[in-house]
């Protein structure tokens, strides 16, 4: 699921974000697709080391 956000985050990077909202600067639709796609590798890598946790730590050391 971290994975699908940072893809649609860089998707809508990519796009330029929304075009019904003119009012809205690119910057700010570029700041917060950028601020998806690192949220969703922070997520990502918090997965991935809980994952490898698991496999490193027996049951008795916890």
């Amino acid at each position: 699921m971290a994975l699908v956000g940072g893809a649609l985050s860089w998707r809508a990077r990519q796009q330029g974000g929304a075009s019904f909202k003119p009012e809205r600067t690119r910057g700010t639709e570029a700041f917060v697709a950028n601020l998806g796609i690192l949220t969703a590798v922070l997520f990502a890598l918090v997965i991935i080391m809980q994952g490898a946790a698991s496999l490193i730590l027996d049951e008795c050391v916890r």
